[in-house]
C-alpha cells in the first residue's frame, strides 16, 4: 500500500510518502513562487527519489482547507490532472486544522487556528489524550482574532513553522479524513 499525502494550504508545500504505513520520504519547503510554478516538478522529484510511480500510489490524502483558497485549488487541480486515469485510487479530503492538531506533542485541550483572511480565521478545539488519541471537542468555527483569543486554551496556528512537516502525521487523524471520489475533491471552508 503506497500512500501519498500533500498539504499546499499555505505558502508551503508539504509532501509525504508511506509504504505499508511506514514513512519512506517527506519534503517540506516554502517558496516565493506560486504552487502552480513548481508543484508538478516537486511531485516528480519525490517520486523519482523514492523510485515510486504514480500508478503505484493506492491512496491519496489532500489538505482541502481551511487555508489559501487559490493554493488549495492549484494542488487539487494538479492532483486531478496527475491521477485522472486512476479509477481505483482511494482519495481523502483532509482538514488543515486536524493535521496541525496531530502535530501537537503536548496532551490536554488546545485550539488550532488557521490563517487570517479578511480579519477572520477558522479554528477548532481539540483534546489530546495521554495515549496520543486526538479528539475534536468543538465544531469548526470562523471568528475574529478577538473571538479566537477569548479562551483559556493554548492556541496553535497553522502558520507556525515549528510544526512542519505535518503530513508525516496523517495516520494520527485517519478517522477525521473524509473519503471522496477524486473528482469530488474540492476546497472546503
Amino acid at each position: 500500500m503506497i500512500e501519498f499525502v500533500i498539504d499546499g494550504s499555505g505558502s508551503f508545500i508539504d509532501l509525504s510518502l508511506f509504504k505499508n504505513g511506514d514513512l519512506i520520504d517527506t519534503m517540506f519547503f516554502k517558496t516565493l513562487k506560486t504552487h502552480s510554478q513548481f508543484l508538478v516538478d516537486t511531485v516528480d522529484f519525490i517520486l523519482k527519489a523514492t523510485e515510486i510511480k504514480l500508478d503505484n500510489i493506492n491512496r491519496l490524502y489532500c489538505v482541502a482547507g481551511p487555508g489559501r483558497h487559490t493554493s488549495i485549488r492549484v494542488v487539487i487541480s494538479t492532483l486531478k490532472g496527475l491521477f485522472f486515469k486512476r479509477k481505483d485510487i482511494e482519495t481523502f479530503r483532509v482538514n488543515a486544522l486536524d493535521l496541525l492538531a496531530a502535530s501537537i506533542e503536548e496532551c490536554g485541550k488546545f485550539r488550532c487556528q488557521g490563517e487570517f483572511f479578511s480579519k477572520n480565521a477558522y479554528y477548532m478545539d481539540y483534546e489530546k489524550q495521554s495515549n496520543g488519541k486526538i479528539i475534536r471537542i468543538s465544531e469548526i468555527r470562523k471568528g475574529t482574532e478577538e473571538e479566537i483569543e477569548k479562551t483559556n486554551l493554548k492556541i496553535f496556528k497553522t502558520t507556525e513553522e515549528k510544526f512542519n512537516p505535518r503530513t508525516v502525521n496523517i495516520h494520527k487523524i485517519k478517522n477525521f479524513c473524509e473519503r471522496v471520489n477524486l473528482f469530488d475533491l474540492n476546497p472546503i471552508y
